[in-house]
């Protein structure tokens, strides 16, 4: 509490409290005056940080900046040697299938397998021939002499007995009747009609190894064939992790069918047109077919013109190519070309091609031959 009564400063119990209070301070306003000084308190320092951070801020937007282009640039050099080795897998990949057999000359496999074809024919023939129905050519022989010692009995019987005695006759009837029918039994036994089981045996055995060829024969050609399969599969496969990796045309160019072009997205001259393609190792378009022309007319902006490879530059009237081939399928517009004004050098329009002044700044369209990508 305070001591009204007796004041440790007498001097100032004097003074009016409203000559004690700063000027403009009053008893209602004393809070509110408060917070205004406060809210335009001078802050310098403020000023100074907030700068601060925007330099932190900058220098750390750069530092991520350089962080990412080198991450960029690093995952391209890999891409770059991974796409290398992929490559050199695939060379190595195709060189073993080609050396390995998996695509072994097809006609080779026909031959062996006529070869063996024949073979068992010959097998067939030689059994049916050698086996069931042996040499006659040997039985006839055989017959051939056997008839003809039975000739040189008779003329022996002819010759030395005719008056003989009866029972000598008949003595020698009997061995030569003997005689007779031990070489019968000899022709019988020996080969005309030999041991028909033994036949059969050979047979079957013949039979039985033509039928374990015949079976090799099979597995091998089911083996082959399934290796064969698994090879275009494999192949199919290669061709199509090439065409995700391989691109026929650079950025910004378009491709149809094996050709690359280019637009151009700004104006010169048919000479100057020319030169910026061939810088690009391409040059203007030539158009070759109505396929082609459709396909311009639908790629190229119907605002512009643009400039193709086809000038008479050389011989008024006599239109040629830039790569010196004259013109033979044309698409004209309705009176073009009228040379109206010396113009010499053709461009595309929207509804078909247009003789222009060389000199005029057009849009113009380069084609190179796309690049053919890798397959197996």
């Amino acid at each position: 509490m305070c001591d009204t009564e007796n004041p440790k400063f007498p001097e100032l119990a004097g003074l009016d409290e409203d000559v004690l209070m700063p000027s403009g301070w009053s008893h209602f306003n004393l809070g509110s005056q408060r917070s205004q000084s406060l809210r335009s308190f001078p802050a310098p320092w403020l000023s100074r940080l907030g700068f601060l951070m925007r330099m932190i801020f900058f220098a750390l937007s750069f530092i991520l900046t350089i962080t990412i282009l080198s991450q960029v640039f690093q995952n391209q050099s890999q891409r770059n040697l991974e796409h290398e080795a992929i490559q050199k897998k695939l060379n190595q990949l195709s060189a073993q299938l080609k050396d390995g057999g998996v695509f072994q000359n097809q006609s080779q496999h026909n031959l062996e397998h006529e070869a063996i074809q024949k073979k068992l024919n010959q097998l067939s023939a030689q059994l049916k021939d050698d086996v069931v129905f042996q040499n006659q050519s040997h039985h006839n022989l055989e017959h051939e002499a056997i008839l003809k010692k039975l000739n040189q009995l008779s003329a022996q019987l002819k010759d030395g007995g005719v008056f003989q005695n009866q029972s000598q006759h008949n003595l020698e009837h009997e061995a030569i009747l003997k005689k007779l029918n031990q070489l019968s039994a000899q022709l019988k036994d020996g080969g005309v009609f030999q041991n028909q089981s033994q036949h059969n045996l050979e047979h079957e055995a013949i039979q039985k190894k033509l039928n374990q060829l015949s079976a090799q024969l099979k597995d091998d050609v089911d083996l082959r064939t399934k290796e064969q399969v698994q090879a275009s599969q494999l192949i199919q496969q290669l061709n199509k992790t090439l065409s995700t990796l391989c691109s026929p045309c650079p950025c910004d160019w378009k491709l149809y069918k094996d050709s690359c072009y280019h637009f151009s997205v700004y104006r010169k001259p048919w000479e100057a047109a020319r030169g910026a393609c061939e810088a690009d190792d391409s040059n203007l378009v030539i158009i070759s077919s109505s396929e082609e022309q459709k396909y311009l007319n639908q790629r190229a902006d119907s605002n512009h013109r643009w400039w193709v490879g086809l000038s008479d530059k050389k011989k008024e009237g006599l239109w040629h190519w830039v790569d010196g081939t004259t013109l033979k399928q044309a698409f004209w517009n309705a009176g073009e070309p009228n040379n109206a004004g010396d113009e010499d050098c053709c461009e595309l329009t929207s509804q078909g091609w247009n003789d222009a002044p060389c000199s005029k700044e057009n849009f113009w369209i380069c084609e190179k031959k796309a690049s053919s990508c890798i397959k197996l």
